[in-house]
């Protein structure tokens, strides 16, 4: 084993050298903080206090018997699974749009992806203004009898924060989505044409087909911010009302920053992590059996 190392090393050291600084940063940013956690996940380690114990799965069976993290849980996959439709259908929409040749269409881009460069917190208190002062304005100038509580309202605040988070990340999945469509051949494209292939038939039967590698490439990227969302629910409504809002991620800062239950918002972040782990596994197999079909 020494022996192969070593000729590893004569072989390709200079590559070694430029990857050692990248292979540091990950051990101690990533690897060494992911061991820290899941070790913590085992203890019941409060806050800043030094003495703290082993409790085995304590913390987890704890997770799976509390409902506010059950609760937590539902809303999570509720606002996930809308804004990965909704958005992933509204971004391939805008990509169709730009795609088109027509005037004005790299201002269109800009314009679409313009919400995505703008910080999560500052979107959300502009939204709430929105939702809350702008909304109220609306309906007095409409003279209409009943305003609409986005945020108030417990059955629909979440979709509430969807819409925003599509808004702001829509533009971001529509460049993924026009490389896609920039990368199929003209010439299939043309061949349609000279057959006799309608628009919609060549969306559904050509383009939507090729787009599937992108599509679910949309939709892990998707997943993966959904499931973690914290800046949304805490700048709009602070999980509110009651935990009609509250996220898993929302759910693990209040554990651990506020209630300063240091081990069981760790062990909550580790079942997350295997949540997420999970789903793109998922997705990946599904990538790779669409890949296989094509």
């Amino acid at each position: 084993m020494l022996d192969y190392l070593l000729k590893v090393w004569k072989k390709d050291w200079i590559y070694i050298l430029f990857l050692i600084p990248a292979v540091t940063l990950f051990i101690v940013f990533f690897i060494s903080p992911f061991i820290q956690s899941v070790y913590y996940s085992f203890t019941d380690l409060y806050g800043y206090n030094k003495d703290v114990k082993f409790i085995g799965l304590s913390n987890y069976i704890e997770a799976f018997a509390d409902k506010n993290f059950l609760v937590t849980l539902i809303v999570t996959f509720k606002y996930s699974i809308f804004v990965m439709i909704l958005g992933n259908l509204l971004s391939l929409l805008l990509a169709l749009i730009v795609d088109m040749k027509i005037a004005g269409r790299n201002i269109l881009r800009t314009i679409f992806f313009l919400p995505n460069v703008m910080s999560l917190i500052i979107v959300g208190f502009v939204w709430s203004f929105i939702y809350g002062d702008v909304s109220r304005t609306l309906s007095e100038l409409l003279h209409l009898n009943t305003s609409i509580s986005w945020l108030g309202n417990s059955n629909i605040a979440i979709y509430s924060i969807g819409l925003t988070a599509i808004w702001q990340s829509a533009g971001y999945a529509m460049i993924i989505y026009i490389a896609g469509l920039q990368n199929i051949s003209s010439d299939i494209i043309e061949a349609a044409n000279i057959d006799g292939a309608s628009g919609y038939a060549t969306f559904f039967k050509i383009k939507l087909p090729l787009l599937s590698p992108v599509i679910v490439m949309n939709l892990i990227l998707s997943a993966t911010t959904c499931l973690k969302v914290f800046d949304f629910p805490l700048s709009m409504t602070s999980g509110g009302p009651g935990y009609a809002t509250t996220t898993i991620a929302l759910y693990i800062y209040t554990l651990g920053f506020r209630m300063l239950r240091t081990g069981y918002a760790t062990a909550i972040s580790i079942i997350l992590f295997l949540i997420i782990a999970i789903i793109t596994i998922f997705l990946m197999k599904f990538l790779n059996k669409r890949e296989e079909i094509v």
